[in-house]
């Protein structure tokens, strides 16, 4: 068995899967944040380069329709804004 000869539909569902890990870690870091007394350490130049990130995986993800793709990175654009709110009002 070689890697072309998995049906598309399997990689779909591991791609979902996967790609909930980075909005779990961004969440992890809001909850850093909320707890945390001190200042920011996080750039907000840092955690705007990253929302582009995930806006631009998203427009290709919806653009060549891959759940796998957009839908992570859909929820990674919500949590990424909150993130950069909390650190730019903290």
């Amino acid at each position: 068995m070689t890697l072309f000869d998995i049906p598309e539909k399997h990689f779909e569902v591991a791609g979902v899967c996967i790609g909930f890990v980075g909005p779990v870690l961004i969440l992890s870091q809001i909850r850093a944040e909320l707890i945390s007394a001190t200042p920011s350490s996080l750039s907000p130049v840092y955690l705007g380069g990253f929302l582009a990130l995930y806006g631009f995986w998203f427009l290709y993800g919806f653009r060549f329709r891959r759940l796998a793709v957009w839908l992570g990175n859909l929820i990674g654009i919500v949590l990424q804004i909150g993130l950069l709110v909390i650190v730019l009002f903290k």
